[in-house]
């Protein structure tokens, strides 16, 4: 049975009695990136694999544990599990992540941007996964970093960050200033290389969302045999947000566009 439909309660209670053969020998790793980069859509299709759990931004808020799991939001989003990750965030990594599992389970890991835990207590979190070469990374990348600036600037606007359902509505539009383009283009650039660089001792795969949408299944079938998992067929669980072109979707398209005419960035705006 996969993990997704134990309940919090029976699987201890199944590890307690030893049957289910509770184990923490099971491959670890790390979605790096940022957001509106597809990690969603990747995380979705690695839930539906049987002998996988990838939980959801571990460490994006202080006051609150990203589980992304029904079950533990429910359990384990408790006072006492909130101040340990707070105040030791490598014993709660340890102990309450990477905790032991069913013996089905081959693979365990969560997501993690960049600028998480990085202003707080927490940020010790940041070597410890450094020094850990154990830990798998798949880095995950968007080329288009306008398109991920278009739909981090929609999704604050709206509050709406992912789609189960199909039934967003994607009408609005929005205008981009050149300045601000400008930073996110050259600032995920810069994240590249300082996070290649701090995991370069780690096994790392470069995960490009745009070829994971256009060859899903071949891609995941490579993320499954970096994990180590058995290959399955995978399949997401969210649906994508953004179906206006661009000249849509940014009110000022043409004027931005010909700012950026001739530059390393110019290919962001074809539609």
């Amino acid at each position: 049975m996969p993990f997704g439909k134990i309940t919090y309660h029976l699987k201890h209670s199944l590890l307690n009695l030893d049957l289910f053969g509770g184990q923490s020998d099971y491959r670890r790793f790390v979605i790096l990136g940022e957001a509106r980069s597809g990690s969603n859509f990747l995380r979705g299709m690695l839930n539906s694999h049987p002998d996988m759990v990838t939980f959801g931004e571990i460490f994006r808020f202080y006051d609150n544990i990203g589980w992304e799991f029904p079950d533990f939001e429910k359990y384990r989003q408790t006072r006492r599990q909130i101040s340990l990750m707070q105040r030791d965030p490598v014993k709660f990594l340890e102990s309450k992540v990477f905790e032991k599992f069913p013996s089905a389970i081959d693979a365990v890991g969560f997501k993690m941007f960049y600028y998480h835990a990085q202003e707080d207590s927490r940020k010790a979190i940041w070597n410890y996964l450094k020094e850990r070469k154990d830990i798998r990374i798949i880095h995950l990348k968007r080329k288009n970093s306008l398109r991920v600036l278009l739909s981090r600037k929609k999704a604050h606007m709206t509050n709406q960050w992912t789609d189960v359902n199909g039934l967003h509505n994607d009408v609005l539009s929005i205008s981009l200033s050149r300045e601000e383009c400008l930073e996110q283009f050259t600032w995920i650039r810069d994240m590249w290389r300082v996070y290649d660089h701090l995991f370069r001792e780690h096994p790392k795969m470069d995960l490009v969302y745009e070829d994971l949408t256009s060859n899903r299944d071949g891609k995941t079938q490579r993320v499954q045999e970096f994990l180590g998992v058995s290959k399955k067929s995978l399949l997401p669980d969210t649906y994508k947000q953004a179906q206006q072109p661009l000249s849509k979707a940014i009110s000022n398209y043409v004027q931005l566009k010909s700012q950026f005419k001739g530059t390393r960035w110019e290919t962001f705006f074809e539609d």
